[in-house]
């Protein structure tokens, strides 16, 4: 079974070996792909998710706005990683649908590069979050 740093490993070597445009496209796409199922592991696992209603968002918009909208009974510092998780998977979704959906814009080895470091940096909040899930359950 794939995990989400098995699709950010993926990015990486993506980039690593790339030959041009398409490889930075793949690349921003995996790594992208690898923070959102962290980031959606991490908010299945809260011991109180979020009451927001997101029934009427698409699936990465409403995890995001779970996140950025905790629910109170969480304790603080699970409310905080929860809230960074959501705001910095807001700043990666822009790249990803240049990469996926606009052909006509050019896509730099750069916005690969920071796709990857930041969804290098959602799988470590959401890491240091399970641990944290995991703290409390002893």
């Amino acid at each position: 079974m794939a995990t989400p740093e098995d699709l950010l490993a993926y990015a990486v070597e993506q980039l690593r070996s790339a030959k041009g445009e398409i490889d930075y496209r793949v690349a921003i796409e995996k790594a992208y792909y690898g923070a959102y199922h962290a980031a959606r592991q991490f908010e299945e696992a809260l011991p109180h998710r979020s009451q927001l209603s997101t029934e009427k968002t698409g699936s990465h918009d409403g995890l995001f706005q779970r996140l950025e909208v905790p629910n109170s009974m969480l304790d603080y510092g699970l409310r905080i990683i929860s809230q960074d998780i959501g705001a910095q998977m807001r700043q990666l979704k822009p790249l990803r649908e240049i990469a996926t959906y606009e052909l006509k814009e050019t896509v730099r080895i750069d916005q690969a590069e920071l796709a990857i470091a930041g969804a290098k940096d959602v799988i470590a909040e959401c890491a240091k979050g399970q641990r944290k899930i995991a703290g409390l359950k002893k």
